[in-house]
């Protein structure tokens, strides 16, 4: 009897021990052959761990956004925000605007044709914008950091491309940041084994049901939308979201684009924020032969000429001047 259970214990241990070198051969072969593959689990952004600079010095790993810039630097203040001339204290008869959102919005295109729109003798110009931020991002940035300031009135750039989770972020060996951005939420996902396992990742994408993981982002988002809507309304602080084309005939943009599209546009009106959809301005600038592209090729950021078409037809629906949902 003794002889029998010693025989089986050792069968188990010689189970567990061809399956842990099983799988810690398939790990090896993958991070050999497939280096930062995320095998349809999620979506790398490249041009982070591309870059020629060192991306250490400007972000930072964060669990709550997946990362972040550094604040207190040359970059950014410790307000979450691009450094302006603008004192902290609120001056009297001055709307303090505060702009979130990605690189759109880092970039300032837009906020530039607004403030030469409607000038700076009442109005302050805040850019909270973050490159390759998404709205989740941009909101909990905004709860941490931007409220500080006590803006009067926050100005959301939404884009088709913002349907994104939260991140997982982490600097690799050679110092480079690597983000991945899952297609499901972090909820049902283990950061540390998706930062760390191939062989994870790889499961995760042969077992993810593409449908089901984009309903449940969309549900993440609409949460997050909720959630500043609300906070605002508690400090009575305007929201506006601007809902942002692709930069390029409607008619060449893909059915996910559309239909993404469709979504935010439905979930602005059931959430009651105000919001300007800026397809129809831009279909008018294209119509004048206006170039709308920041660069040639790049149908994310728009042009300043485009964007003084956008600030133009925002001031005709007396966008700072009123509150109306649209």
């Amino acid at each position: 009897m003794k002889y029998a259970n010693k025989k089986w214990i050792l069968n188990i241990l010689l189970l567990c021990g061809s399956t842990l070198l099983t799988v810690g051969g398939v790990e090896a072969v993958l991070r050999m052959t497939h280096q930062y593959e995320t095998f349809n689990a999620a979506t790398e952004l490249p041009w982070m761990r591309n870059n020629s600079q060192d991306l250490s010095q400007f972000f930072t790993v964060d669990p709550d956004f997946g990362f972040r810039p550094i604040l207190g630097t040359e970059g950014y203040t410790e307000y979450g925000t691009l450094p302006n001339d603008y004192p902290i204290k609120k001056r009297s008869g001055i709307t303090r605007l505060l702009f979130i959102g990605d690189s759109v919005t880092v970039r300032g295109k837009i906020i530039g044709a607004i403030k030469q729109t409607y000038g700076d003798e009442t109005f302050e110009y805040w850019n909270a914008g973050v490159e390759s931020f998404n709205t989740i991002q941009e909101v909990r940035f905004y709860q941490r950091y931007n409220a500080s300031i006590h803006s009067d009135h926050v100005i959301l750039t939404f884009h088709v491309n913002d349907f994104e989770p939260t991140p997982v972020a982490f600097f690799s060996k050679e110092n480079k940041l690597v983000v991945y951005i899952p297609h499901k939420p972090l909820t049902y996902v283990n950061r540390w084994f998706f930062e760390k396992s191939y062989l994870y990742r790889w499961i995760i994408g042969r077992t993810l049901d593409p449908q089901k993981g984009g309903q449940e982002i969309a549900t993440e988002i609409f949460e997050h939308l909720r959630l500043l809507r609300d906070s605002l309304a508690r400090d009575d602080i305007r929201l506006s979201v601007l809902v942002l084309p692709i930069l390029k005939p409607y008619e060449q943009w893909s059915a996910q684009q559309r239909a993404a599209r469709n979504v935010v546009l439905s979930m602005l009106q059931t959430l009651q924020i105000s919001h300007y959809d800026l397809l129809e301005p831009f279909q008018e600038a294209m119509v004048q032969g206006v170039s709308v592209q920041e660069s040639p090729g790049d149908t994310w950021h728009p042009s300043f000429a485009v964007a003084q078409v956008f600030a133009k037809y925002l001031a005709s629906r007396q966008f700072l001047e009123q509150k109306v949902v649209h």
